[in-house]
């Protein structure tokens, strides 16, 4: 295998991988924002920005104390 051959496969595999947790993340956001919808937990454009560009750690974390929330302030906090 030729050394370019090596390097362009690599960079696909790079690239995948990082395709693949770009779209976990937003499958987390779209089902935390959903999860607001359903608790009563109104959500404004800013918080929405917010939760789509967050890590995953964050989604988890968020999505955990969304369960019992009563506000938006308390998913947040901390």
């Amino acid at each position: 295998m030729e050394i370019e051959e090596l390097i362009r496969n690599e960079g696909k595999a790079e690239g995948k991988a990082e395709g693949k947790a770009e779209g976990k993340a937003e499958g987390k956001a779209e089902l935390l924002l959903r999860l607001f919808v359903r608790r009563g937990l109104r959500v404004d454009g800013a918080t929405r920005e917010r939760v789509l560009a967050a890590s995953t750690a964050d989604l988890d974390a968020w999505f955990d104390r969304a369960v019992d929330a009563a506000r938006l302030e308390d998913v947040f906090a901390r």
